[in-house]
């Protein structure tokens, strides 16, 4: 493991991707558990993904989540497909499979610290069939319900405790892609938006804004691959770029990017 600063975010680098999962799984328990000892809850904010499949897996199996409350722990996403509930490529469905449906299943969890994204009540075809005006009024039903959930949770000014995002090749991160509106939304106001005719599939998503999730005490950005290394050189060689969305990621505690070697391979060098 190697770790350094860059532009006042810290980088930690493992050498390999199994042992970048380990470890952000073990960051991830003992995180919870400090918050935990020094407040009533912990609210997480989650990502999805291949990436953070494994990862969740790791959490489950770590022997560590088993000294977690996980009674006081909340659970959000960053982002969601909007799509059908059964949907398999949905992030909290994903994530409940992997990791915290046993929880529930075992007494663990309450299903209500579970707050998942609202769902796509439409079929596929009828979602197909329907024109850009009435999948914008959706998107827009979708975000004011989990922003309502937010601030009936949180309260007015929101804040994780700790949020994960994954890094896509194009430098996004939640829903919030390269050049898009989205990802210039600086209204504290607006914290949840829906997200029409993504570059990435499926084309309708809701989305955190940046402004919540600069809210949010930690923000870890977590990514392995080759794919990924040009996009995370950009964005820790600038800031607040369109460009490269995942350049606008920070906390106010504490900004860290996890990586295995392959995803730093064009870090060399730089301080």
């Amino acid at each position: 493991m190697t770790e350094q600063g860059l532009a006042g975010r810290l980088v930690t680098t493992y050498a390999t991707t199994e042992l970048l999962n380990q470890a952000t799984a073990a960051r991830i328990l003992i995180e919870l558990g400090d918050v935990l000892a020094s407040r009533p809850r912990a609210d997480l904010a989650l990502t999805g993904g291949r990436d953070a499949c494994d990862l969740y897996a790791d959490v489950a199996a770590h022997p560590l989540a088993g000294s977690v409350d996980w009674s006081r722990v909340h659970l959000w996403w960053s982002d969601e497909r909007f799509v059908e509930p059964s949907d398999p490529e949905r992030n909290a469905k994903q994530a409940r499979d992997i990791w915290f449906g046993q929880l529930i299943s075992d007494g663990l969890m309450p299903e209500s610290n579970i707050h998942e994204m609202p769902v796509d009540s439409r079929t596929n075809e009828e979602a197909e069939a329907a024109d850009d005006d009435e999948n914008d009024a959706r998107l827009a039903e979708a975000a004011r319900a989990y922003d309502r959930e937010l601030v009936g949770e949180l309260g007015q000014d929101p804040r994780f405790d700790l949020a994960i995002f994954g890094v896509g090749p194009d430098g996004h991160f939640a829903s919030l892609f390269p050049d898009r509106q989205e990802v210039l939304i600086d209204d504290p106001a607006n914290r949840v938006v829906g997200v029409s005719h993504s570059p990435k599939m499926p084309p309708l998503r809701v989305s955190l804004t940046v402004p919540v999730i600069r809210r949010s005490r930690k923000v870890w950005m977590f990514t392995s691959t080759p794919s990924k290394a040009h996009a995370v050189a950009q964005a820790l060689s600038r800031t607040d770029d369109p460009h490269v969305p995942s350049s606008f990621a920070r906390g106010t505690q504490e900004t860290r990017w996890l990586l295995d070697a392959q995803a730093a391979a064009e870090l060399e060098g730089r301080a």
